[in-house]
Parts: C-alpha cells; sequence; structure tokens
C-alpha cells in the first residue's frame, strides 16, 4: 500500500514551523498590515524584510529551477516589483544570467521598491528594459526561466493597460514561470480571475499562505506553491495571532494531526450504525458506493434502503451491509435504528425521492440528535423546490445537517450563477451554511467548508492532548496541533484531491466517508472535515498508484480509505510519524 509520503507536497514549507503555519490562512488585507507590525516588533525595516523574501524566493527558485541558466524577471510598479528588483540583484550575484522588464506605471515607487531598483542600477550588470508603452519586441532575448514580480496581494479586478498586454505575452513564452508571492492577476483573497493572469508553474509565497491561493482558479494558476515564513514563525503562531485566522488549511501533511485512534474496546454498537438512503431505479451504484465508503471509514453497521431491485446486487457485492426495500415502514424503522442518516446518493427527483426525502426531514426536524448527509439528489429536490417558489420545507434550516454541493448545486440552491458562486467561494459557503443551517461544504478545487452553528470545543477533543509535536517547535505551541485547535475555526479549507476526481461517483463516496465519521459519533464538523480531507488524499493516493489522474474511477478510493483513517505506525524511537515526514 503506498504510504502517504509518497504524495507530492501541495506546499513546501521547509523548517521547524512550516508544518503548523500551513494550516494557517489569514485575510490579504491583513496579512498587509501585519507586515508593518511584524517589522516593527523585530526592529527592522521594510527593506530588510523584501530583502528576507527575495532571497527566501531566490533560494527555492534555485533549489528547483538550478540548471536554467537565463532568467527573465517582470517587475512592476509596487512592492512586488522591489522583490523582483532584488531577487534580480541576488540572481545576478550568483552568477545567472538576469534581464529585467520594469513596468513602474504612473505612480512612484514606493520606498522600498525604489531603494531596491537603485541598489540594482547600481550594479550595472543587470540590463533593465523599461517599458512604457507594450510592445512584443521590447525584449527580443530568449530565456530559460520568467519570474513574474508584476501585481501583488493588493491588486482586485482585472489587469489593464501594459500589465494585461505583458502577462498575455509572458504566458506564451517557452519557459517556466515562477510567480512571487501570487501569480499576477489571481485575486489573493478568492482565488478568482477577472482578466489575463499569470499561469505559473511554481509560486513562492511569504509570511503567510492568502486564501486566493488555494481555492477557486488557484489550481489553473499557482502550481506548485512554495511557503517561506521569514523569521517570523513563532510571532505568528502567537495567540494574539492566531486569533485573527480567517481559516484553517488542511492536507493530507496533516492527518495524524486530527485522526483519533479507535478504543481497543470498540465494538460494533460504538462504531455506529448508518442508514443510507438512494438508489432509484437504474442509480443503485450511488448508494453502493456510499456504502462501502462508510464500511471502509469505519462505521460499525450499515443499512440500506433502495429499490427492491438493488438488493441482489449489493449483497452480492458487498455481504456486510443490510439492504431493504425503501418502504414507509422500513424507512421509519431505519431512522429510529441508526445512529446517522445519509440520504440523496442515486435518490432520483421523483415521487419516490421526494416522499423519502420528506420524511427523513421531518424525522430529522423531531430528533436534534440525530445528524444527516444530504447530497446529490437530496439538494437538487430542495433546489427544485425553490424553483417552484411558495413554501419549501426543504429550505428549512436544519442544525444537525451537512450539505455538499459541488458548485452547479450550490448555484442552485442559492438561486445564483454559478460564475457568482465561483467568484468567491468563501462568501458561498458561508451563505448555503447559514441558509440551510448546519455545515456546509462546497466542492472544487480547494474545498471549502463553513459551519452556522459555532463549535464545541467538547467535541472535538480526542484521546491524548498532543497528536503531534515537531522536533524544535517551541513546546507552547504544541496544543495548535491538536485536532481540537485545528478545527476550532469556522472556515476550513481542504487542499487535497485532483482533477481525476471530477467524475462520477466520488460524490457518493464522499457521502459515505462522511457518513461513517458521522456514525462512530463524531460531530458534524469534524465529519465534514476530516471526511473531505480522507476523501481527497485517498483520491491523491488512487491517482499515484494508477499513474496519473484521467481515468480515476470512485471505486479505486476504497482500498485508500482505510490508510487515510489508520494513524500511521510510530517510529521505535517514538517520535514522528514515518508517513509524515
Amino acid at each position: 500500500m503506498l504510504p502517504l509520503s509518497r504524495l507530492p507536497a501541495r506546499c513546501v514549507a521547509p523548517g521547524d514551523y512550516g508544518k503548523l503555519l500551513q494550516t494557517c490562512v489569514w485575510r490579504a488585507s491583513w496579512l498587509r498590515e501585519m507586515e508593518v507590525e511584524a517589522a516593527r516588533e523585530w526592529d527592522v525595516s521594510l527593506h530588510t524584510v523584501m530583502n528576507w523574501a527575495a532571497h527566501a524566493a531566490f533560494f527555492a527558485i534555485r533549489s528547483e529551477y538550478s540548471p536554467l541558466r537565463r532568467w527573465l524577471i517582470l517587475c512592476g510598479g509596487g512592492n512586488n516589483g522591489g522583490d523582483g528588483y532584488t531577487i534580480a540583484r541576488i540572481a545576478a550575484d550568483a552568477g545567472f544570467l538576469v534581464t529585467v522588464l520594469s513596468i513602474k506605471g504612473t505612480k512612484p515607487l514606493p520606498p522600498e521598491a525604489t531603494a531596491a531598483y537603485a541598489e540594482l542600477v547600481k550594479k550595472g550588470n543587470v540590463p533593465i528594459y523599461e517599458v512604457e508603452n507594450w510592445s512584443d519586441a521590447a525584449v527580443s532575448e530568449s530565456f530559460d526561466l520568467v519570474v513574474d514580480a508584476l501585481l501583488g496581494i493588493g491588486i482586485t479586478g482585472a489587469p489593464r493597460g501594459v500589465y494585461a498586454r505583458c502577462i498575455d505575452w509572458a504566458n506564451t513564452l517557452n519557459a517556466p514561470r515562477v510567480a512571487i508571492d501570487i501569480p499576477s492577476g489571481l485575486n489573493a483573497e478568492t482565488g478568482s480571475v477577472e482578466g489575463p493572469c499569470i499561469r505559473a508553474e511554481s509560486t513562492v509565497t511569504f509570511i503567510a499562505l492568502k486564501p486566493g491561493l488555494l481555492t477557486g482558479r488557484a489550481r489553473d494558476y499557482v502550481g506548485r506553491l512554495h511557503y517561506s515564513y521569514l523569521p517570523f514563525g513563532s510571532w505568528f503562531l502567537e495567540s494574539e495571532r492566531q486569533e485573527q485566522l480567517f481559516c484553517r488549511r488542511l492536507s493530507s501533511l496533516h492527518l495524524d494531526w486530527i485522526m483519533h485512534p479507535r478504543s481497543p474496546c470498540a465494538h460494533k454498537g460504538m462504531n455506529g450504525k448508518l442508514i443510507i438512503i438512494g438508489g432509484d431505479i437504474g442509480f443503485g451504484g450511488a448508494v453502493m458506493m456510499a456504502a462501502e465508503a462508510g464500511l471502509c471509514t469505519g462505521a460499525g453497521l450499515i443499512r440500506v434502503l433502495s429499490r427492491a431491485q438493488h438488493a441482489m446486487t449489493l449483497l452480492s457485492r458487498c455481504p456486510e451491509v443490510m439492504v431493504e426495500e425503501l418502504t414507509e415502514a422500513n424507512l421509519q424503522k431505519g431512522l429510529e435504528w441508526s445512529t446517522c442518516v445519509a440520504v440523496g446518493p442515486g435518490l432520483g427527483q421523483g415521487e419516490w425521492g421526494c416522499e423519502a426525502l420528506a420524511k427523513v426531514l421531518a424525522y430529522c426536524q423531531q430528533h436534534p440528535e440525530k445528524p444527516s448527509v444530504w447530497d446529490a439528489d437530496a439538494l437538487n429536490i430542495m433546489a427544485a423546490q425553490l424553483q417552484k417558489g411558495g413554501e419549501n420545507p426543504f429550505a428549512t434550516p436544519l442544525a444537525n445537517r451537512i450539505i455538499t454541493p459541488h458548485p452547479g448545486e450550490a448555484a442552485r440552491l442559492l438561486q445564483c450563477t454559478i460564475d457568482e458562486v465561483e467568484k468567491d467561494r468563501f462568501q458561498a459557503v458561508k451563505r448555503l451554511a447559514e441558509t440551510y443551517g448546519g455545515v456546509a461544504l462546497l466542492k472544487g478545487p480547494g474545498t471549502v467548508l463553513y459551519t452556522a452553528e459555532g463549535i464545541d470545543p467538547a467535541v472535538l477533543k480526542g484521546p491524548g492532548t498532543v497528536l503531534y509535536t515537531d522536533e524544535g517547535i517551541d513546546p507552547a505551541f504544541a496544543p495548535l496541533t491538536t485536532a481540537h485547535s485545528l478545527l476550532s475555526m469556522r472556515y476550513v479549507l481542504v487542499d487535497a484531491g485532483n482533477s481525476g476526481m471530477a467524475t462520477g461517483g466520488f460524490g457518493d463516496v464522499l457521502t459515505g466517508v462522511i457518513a461513517g465519521l458521522l456514525a462512530q459519533k463524531f460531530s458534524e464538523w469534524y465529519a465534514a472535515c476530516v471526511g473531505c480531507l480522507v476523501h481527497g488524499t485517498a483520491g491523491d493516493l488512487a491517482a499515484e498508484v494508477q499513474g496519473g489522474e484521467r481515468g480515476l474511477r470512485a471505486t479505486s478510493l476504497l482500498k485508500h480509505i482505510p490508510v487515510c483513517v489508520n494513524l500511521p505506525p510510530k517510529c521505535e524511537s517514538g517520535g514522528k510519524n514515518r508517513d509524515c515526514e
């Protein structure tokens, strides 16, 4: 079985604090203020911070692209351009052949960028092309590498004028592109793209991760993410800054922090009873995959209510589950028997599915202790009722419900366009949770979750206080590595999964994984966040084993889910987990 350590890192963050700071995402607007505050606390100038950032960028670029000697560095009219000028000076001193294309714009350069530009000019060994009116012939040489230092995290909206033309031209060059802090044209807050944007092969970002690097269109433009917290690692882990976090980022690297080990005294009753409702005529595979995923996640007992014609197929493929025809009597009995409910996979939108969903809704309203997962056709039925207008009982907020829409389903539930959902995924998932109650999970590259119900610390704490502590980290920060801390934010972003999972059946598997955790009596918030991470990581493992993302099947995740829900073996020394080094 492929270990987690074989997965390519989504974010490269060396140093003692790298693994922990990778979970921290702050608003870009807040970070601009904190950069000034950090410099003041450390008693250094912003020009010194710029030099630190430029050295970090240079070392990251050199480590990944060392054979490439001819660099073109695109510098804009802000401090991002100042980073570029400083990188150019450092690279030239290291023996690289550097050319700078400078777009200063109509406003004067900021003081730090002005100083960086003057230092580069003083060197006298780097050609600098000043560009005011763009021409494709502005630079005629050929280059091995393009460094994008045009626009930084403060830019919103589409690049215009000479910047837009420069970005379009840079994207045509037959050379790898590396973005500094963020690809020019990408919104640092939302990950949206409204015009030309640098398509980077790698991005080097500083101080802290920004939301827009991790979701929305980011995957198309960011490439491999390198992160340097500069010397500010411990400062950003202090409570004053942690209280200002916007969201948590979770990746496969953090599974060992948040997966609780199972009690050695556990029995199937303790591990929960899951009922899955769905599988209309022709859609029996959906409930089958959800049931198998629930088993692989560790649910104690699973009962499927579906069309009678699916029973033989379900039992022959998965004899561990119980299968019954979906009737009113069986549904009532199953709901009373279960620990939690999953409804929607293959449910259909006909009378059969609508009646079943109405009964599930009524039962969950009367039993707030019974959590449920609604996906697929359960969401489509909710949205269809919205389109009809008038009273819509399915729109009643439920605090004990998890909904898991993709952007199309989210748009229908919010009565807006997919483009509006994708323009700000954080705002969209918040609206979903506040409108429908409970937890909302918005699928897509960089899945985003939000809870409208607040977070009870008691349901997040697992056995033990600290599941993992990096060597070299101040013990004062060890509590930040617990599930309690990592899931204490209302926003969580799951940075796992791949484009091969954009085919039929993967949503059904996700439903089963989340419901399997709910069955084991984890909270709705824990089950949604950890279930999403397990699902995405299993997909990445499956793609790695297969040798690529194209042609991935939902059922291929099933053998990898148990790897993700079981803590990796400890080293004999009792230290780190092997699979997370």
